[in-house]
């Protein structure tokens, strides 16, 4: 099985709400913050948007940030969640705390590795199998993680429509086709496609 295997059923992906890392412009890779109260409200939100959904498990990165925003979806459900180290977001090594740099583009096509840190290639051949792992347990699992994630999906599948900077707290449901991933926004939310927040790693 190589990482650009399809993934065999449809599921949810919610990235965690905002932080005061992803307030001031600051890189989080694996530092635990926690969600500010404008995260917890747009984890409130997402609770209620994925309320009535058939999901049939909830699965969680383990940083706070994405365990906490699983909880309130949730208690919503009257659920439990299961975290999962796999999908923890990508350590940035000693760039963790600092403010947005220009080098992270190149981190996304592998041209750049930060001390101390996580590169893309090992980070990629982390989260992308533990993704399918989830997903290939039954249809309809939430994961519950980070932005990092979507990045290392996009280097090997197809979006329609390609969003190419995920929002915290946007709910989607994806339905795996091939090397296709066929994206659907749960609810009404405005900010469809427009990259809020996706740089506060």
């Amino acid at each position: 099985m190589t990482l650009a295997t399809p993934f065999p059923n449809p599921f949810y992906f919610l990235r965690h709400g905002e932080t005061d890392y992803n307030h001031a412009g600051r890189f989080q890779g694996q530092t635990d913050s926690r969600l500010n109260e404008t995260g917890l409200a747009q984890a409130a939100t997402a609770a209620e948007t994925l309320r009535d959904q058939p999901i049939a498990a909830i699965v969680a990165s383990p940083l706070s940030r994405a365990r906490i925003t699983a909880e309130k979806v949730a208690d919503a459900r009257g659920e439990e969640i299961a975290t999962d180290p796999g999908l923890m977001e990508c350590h940035l090594g000693v760039h963790q705390g600092e403010p947005y740099q220009d080098w992270l583009p190149d981190y996304w096509t592998g041209d750049y590795a930060p001390e101390g840190g996580e590169d893309f290639w090992r980070f990629r051949a982390r989260v992308i199998p533990a993704m399918r792992a989830i997903v290939a347990q039954g249809p309809n699992r939430l994961i519950v993680a980070h932005g990092g994630l979507w990045y290392a999906a996009r280097s090997l599948f197809r979006m329609e429509p390609d969003i190419d900077r995920m929002p915290n707290a946007m709910a989607l449901f994806v339905e795996p086709e091939g090397d296709l991933w066929r994206i659907s926004l749960v609810g009404q939310d405005a900010r469809f496609g427009d990259g809020t927040g996706m740089q506060g790693l």
